[in-house]
């Protein structure tokens, strides 16, 4: 008997850990209600987001720059950096 199930298709990757680790991940995955595996594929998301995503965030910021009052561009970029400040941040 063979297992044919959709996960046995995906890509693998096995990586070592320290001493504890595992268990620290499984503690997070736990309280957040998924596996180690998912929980680990939420922050790779975090630190790897695909093209599209952020194909979406450059289209989101060109229409909000066409629609913009040009007396409150300088604010409105502000708050832009300040919002790529954090992605960056959560993503180092």
């Amino acid at each position: 008997m063979t297992d044919q199930s959709p996960s046995r298709l995906l890509d693998k990757i096995i990586i070592r850990v320290p001493d504890g680790m595992r268990e620290r991940i499984k503690r997070v995955a736990d309280a957040n209600g998924r596996s180690v595996n998912a929980e680990l594929l939420v922050l790779l998301e975090k630190s790897y987001p695909s093209q599209t995503k952020i194909d979406e965030h450059i289209r989101e910021i060109a229409a909000a720059v066409e629609n913009i009052d040009p007396h409150e561009r300088h604010e409105f970029w502000r708050s832009i950096f300040e919002k790529l400040e954090t992605i960056r941040k959560d993503t180092v």
